[in-house]
């Protein structure tokens, strides 16, 4: 018997595993392709000749694989479900609000304990001070994780009972993420359109990033407390900036479709009568119009 059964030995699943290991787990591992464990088997881990057979051989069982179809095709098998009753099974790999529920669902059904849990780091940081995982689902099985995911990702947070909770913030951070790069490097394009090095502008992104972190946290958290009326940064004045942006990208023959884009959003606030508001009134044209 191991302490934990790793299911799925990608980049990320085997430095998971590596990490555990060398913290002094008791490893079980199982991979479709059976060489990608074979570093880890040779360290000590034993390996598993089925998902089902992993699944039985420890109490917590940990998955990562791309997403939840993949790990499906694995852990829905009639002999991986009946060996399922009585663990934990701490899902690691990419998913929907929607799917996490699910879920969680046939995983109570088969008698286990279920949590959700979305990584925030880079392969090269799990087990270091930089990693992040939240965690969402059973209480009490997070209570007995604890200590596993802390030392894969010391700064892992347990989010509550629901376990969508993990995916949907994941989710939100990710579309900061693509809006923010996507952003920079259509704003690169102005600067070499221009004669602007690169370094110049690299070297900005640290400021730029440092003034709208502040600012959108206290836009965000004013969302749900309200006080979203006023601004020195209105939709207005956003839209204005945008226009500009628009009209360069015009001159210098870039590609102005990610401004194009911004500019939509913001004139459908303005013609909503938010053009005064804060920025982060621009969340009501996301909102679902029944709200």
């Amino acid at each position: 018997m191991g302490d934990i059964s790793f299911l799925g030995l990608g980049d990320m699943g085997f430095a998971i595993a590596n990490s555990a290991m060398r913290a002094g787990y008791d490893t079980v591992v199982w991979n479709r392709t059976k060489d990608r464990a074979n570093p880890l088997v040779e360290y000590g881990a034993v390996l598993a000749s089925s998902s089902a057979e992993a699944i039985s051989k420890s109490p917590v069982i940990v998955v990562c694989v791309s997403d939840y179809k993949v790990a499906e095709t694995f852990l829905q098998t009639p002999d991986a479900i009946a060996a399922l009753n009585g663990r934990i099974l701490v899902q690691l790999s990419s998913g929907s609000p929607k799917q996490a529920r699910a879920a969680e669902s046939w995983v109570h059904q088969a008698g286990a304990s279920y949590l959700d849990g979305e990584i925030l780091a880079y392969v090269e940081q799990i087990g270091t001070p930089e990693s992040l995982f939240l965690v969402s689902g059973d209480n009490n099985a997070y209570s007995q994780c604890e200590k596993l995911l802390k030392i894969l990702a010391p700064q892992t947070r347990y989010l509550g009972l629901d376990p969508a909770r993990a995916a949907a913030l994941t989710l939100g951070f990710h579309s900061g993420s693509l809006g923010l790069i996507t952003g920079i490097l259509n704003g690169a394009a102005i600067c070499e359109a221009e004669g602007v090095s690169m370094s110049e502008f690299g070297d900005l992104i640290p400021l730029l990033m440092g003034y709208d972190a502040e600012a959108l946290s206290e836009s965000v958290k004013r969302i749900e407390a309200g006080g979203l009326d006023n601004s020195d940064a209105s939709i207005g004045v956003w839209a204005a900036i945008t226009k500009t942006i628009i009209e360069t990208a015009n001159e210098t023959g870039y590609e102005p479709a990610f401004p194009e884009f911004i500019q939509n959003l913001f004139n459908r606030a303005i013609d909503n009568g938010l053009g005064e508001h804060d920025v982060g009134a621009l969340i009501n044209v996301f909102r679902p119009k029944s709200r």
